[in-house]
């Protein structure tokens, strides 16, 4: 099992959000301190990581190229490169194709490694991936339609199809499963549910105080 992550020097959401603290270090540090003892493979354009990560001796690190640079800043560029990152380190870093691949994200600052071996178990189950996602029995739309419930009838919401939204902690995939469809999920894929605090994931300013005032046990 080999872990890839993508940490980018500069965010859009959240000013400089990698490195802002989070329980006493910064933001990117938790996931590469839960992945101690795994094989970690960090995709960067941020000199301070490049540093840092010199004197940690499970990561290999290394610079982001600069057309990957230009296509994140690139307004006629819809699309995250994060896929071309992928295919480069696949490349580069991984011979087997049945190797199997985790894509963490620094974003979600408590998740469990535990958590991430559970769910790629379900490989072995007949999915060709797995994506963390949430869980929710709530009354749910999409462009103002109805998508779990009757809207001629009052349920309770205990008695609702849950919804399940994708949640960034981590895509697990092999490579070949990404060569075949050049994407993180494949043609099976299993949602693994995950909880607070590890479905915590921080894209604003919110999601950093909630993860800054939980009880990190």
């Amino acid at each position: 099992m080999k872990f890839f992550i993508i940490i980018k020097q500069h965010s859009q959401r959240v000013e400089n959000k990698n490195f802002l603290e989070v329980h006493g270090k910064p933001l990117w540090r938790h996931l590469i301190d839960t992945l101690k003892h795994e094989d970690v493979y960090i995709d960067t354009d941020s000199n301070h990581i490049l540093d840092a990560c010199q004197s940690i001796d499970y990561i290999t690190c290394y610079k982001r190229l600069d057309k990957h640079i230009n296509l994140e800043n690139d307004p006629n560029f819809k699309v995250s490169p994060a896929i071309l990152m992928i295919d480069r380190f696949l490349d580069n870093y991984v011979r087997h194709e049945n190797e199997i691949i985790v894509t963490p994200h620094v974003t979600s600052p408590f998740i469990k490694i535990q958590t991430i071996k559970d769910a790629a178990q379900k490989l072995e189950e007949g999915y060709d991936s797995v994506q963390a996602c949430t869980v929710h029995k709530e009354f749910c739309y999409f462009q103002n339609r109805p998508v779990n419930f009757d809207t001629n009838v009052i349920q309770k919401t205990q008695d609702l199809e849950p919804v399940k939204l994708g949640n960034g902690a981590f895509f697990i995939f092999t490579k070949k499963i990404f060569k075949k469809h050049m994407h993180r999920t494949g043609s099976n894929p299993f949602l693994y549910p995950i909880s607070m605090p590890e479905s915590i994931e921080i894209d604003t300013y919110e999601d950093l105080k909630l993860a800054r005032t939980w009880k990190n046990d």
